[in-house]
C-alpha cells in the first residue's frame, strides 16, 4: 500500500524560505511567480517587483513567453535597490520547440535578454516535433551550458514517461524537474508518480486551473472552513503534495495572497475531497493528454489519487525543507 498524502513540512515556513531539494542537491523555492502570457513591458516588470516585495524568490519565464527582458529588468533593478544578491533569486527560462536544433544560440539569447551571467534553471519547454535525436542534441547543449556555468540546473517540461525514459537512457546529466499541468481537476497523477519514481521533481503549472474552478462548492466549503480563498486552497493542495507551484498573476493583491498559504494545513478529509475531483479538466495545450475518466461506480478514476486511507496512487512526494 502506498502511504497516504501527508500534510507535513510546509506549515510554519514562508514563500521566501520554503524550498525543495532537487536531485542535483540544489534547493529551489517551492513557489514561483509564473509569467506565462504576461507582456514584455512595465506591467510584468512591476509584477515581478511586487512578488519580490512579497517574499517570492523564484520567477518562471520562457523564451516562448517573450517577456525575458521585463523579468531581467525587474531582477536587476529590484536586487540593486534592495541590496539583495543575485544569487538569492531563482530564475527559470525554457528552450522553445523551434530551437531544439540551435539550443546553444537560444541559451545565449535568453541570457542576453535576462541580462544575467547564468540562469538558475533552464528547461526543454516540450518534446517538440523535431524528433528524439534532435531533442537529445538539444539536451547535450544544455549539459554543455551547465559545464560552462551558464545554467545551474536543467530539466524538462511536458514530457511523458516514454520521453523521460528515452532521455534518461541517453543523458549525462539527469533532468531535475518535469514541469507539467497539475491541479485537483487534472492531477496528472500517473505522470506525476512516474516522474517522482525516477527522481525527477514536479513543477506544477496552472495550479489553480487557470481560475476555471474557483466557484466549485467543494473548494468553496474548504476555503470557508479555513478562512481562506478558493485560490489559496488550490495552491495549498499542490504545496502539500510536494509540487513546486507556479501561480501566475499580474495583480498585486493576488500575488500577495498566493504567497499566504503557510499558516494553515489541509487535513486528510480536505485532501480526500480534493483528490476526488479529478475529471481530466486539462487547461493547457502542451503535454500528454489526460488519462482521467468520469467517476466510476467505485469512485476511482484512472490517473487520480485514491482516498488518503486506501491503496493505489496516493500522491507521492519528495522531501521539502524550510531553509
Amino acid at each position: 500500500m502506498v502511504a497516504p498524502v501527508a500534510a507535513s513540512g510546509v506549515k510554519g515556513g514562508n514563500v521566501s524560505t520554503q524550498t525543495v531539494k532537487l536531485n542535483n542537491g540544489v534547493e529551489i523555492p517551492q513557489i514561483a511567480l509564473g509569467v506565462y502570457k504576461a507582456p514584455n513591458d512595465g506591467s510584468t516588470e512591476q509584477a515581478c517587483k511586487w512578488a519580490f516585495d512579497a517574499g517570492y524568490r523564484h520567477i518562471d519565464s520562457a523564451a516562448r513567453y517573450m517577456n525575458e527582458e521585463a523579468v531581467g529588468r525587474a531582477l536587476k533593478e529590484w536586487t540593486q535597490a534592495n541590496n539583495v544578491p543575485r544569487s538569492d533569486i531563482f530564475i527559470t527560462s525554457k528552450l522553445w520547440d523551434a530551437d531544439h536544433d540551435k539550443a546553444e544560440d537560444a541559451i545565449a539569447d535568453s541570457l542576453k535578454k535576462l541580462d544575467v551571467e547564468y540562469m538558475d534553471m533552464y528547461l526543454i519547454h516540450s518534446p517538440g516535433t523535431m524528433g528524439p535525436d534532435t531533442r537529445l542534441k538539444a539536451w547535450r547543449a544544455l549539459e554543455a551550458a551547465v559545464d560552462a556555468g551558464k545554467i545551474k540546473t536543467i530539466g524538462v517540461s511536458n514530457f511523458d514517461v516514454e520521453e523521460l525514459d528515452h532521455l534518461l537512457a541517453n543523458c549525462r546529466i539527469k533532468p531535475a524537474v518535469n514541469q507539467i499541468e497539475s491541479h485537483p481537476f487534472f492531477a496528472n497523477e500517473e505522470l506525476r508518480e512516474a516522474s517522482i519514481a525516477r527522481g525527477i521533481h514536479i513543477q506544477a503549472y496552472s495550479p489553480m486551473a487557470q481560475g476555471a474552478a474557483l466557484d466549485r462548492p467543494e473548494i468553496k466549503a474548504i476555503a470557508q472552513k479555513h478562512g481562506k480563498t478558493p485560490a489559496q486552497i488550490l495552491l495549498r493542495w499542490g504545496l502539500q503534495l510536494g509540487n513546486i507551484i507556479l501561480p501566475k498573476s499580474l495583480t498585486k493583491h493576488r500575488i500577495e495572497a498566493n504567497a499566504q498559504i503557510f499558516d494553515f494545513e489541509l487535513d486528510n478529509d480536505d485532501m480526500d475531497v480534493m483528490n476526488s475531483l479529478d475529471e481530466g479538466m486539462k487547461m493547457g495545450k502542451l503535454g500528454p493528454a489526460g488519462t482521467s475518466q468520469p467517476a466510476s461506480p467505485g469512485g476511482t478514476r484512472p490517473g487520480s489519487r485514491r482516498s488518503s486511507g486506501s491503496g493505489g496512487l496516493s500522491g507521492g512526494k519528495l522531501a521539502m525543507s524550510s531553509a
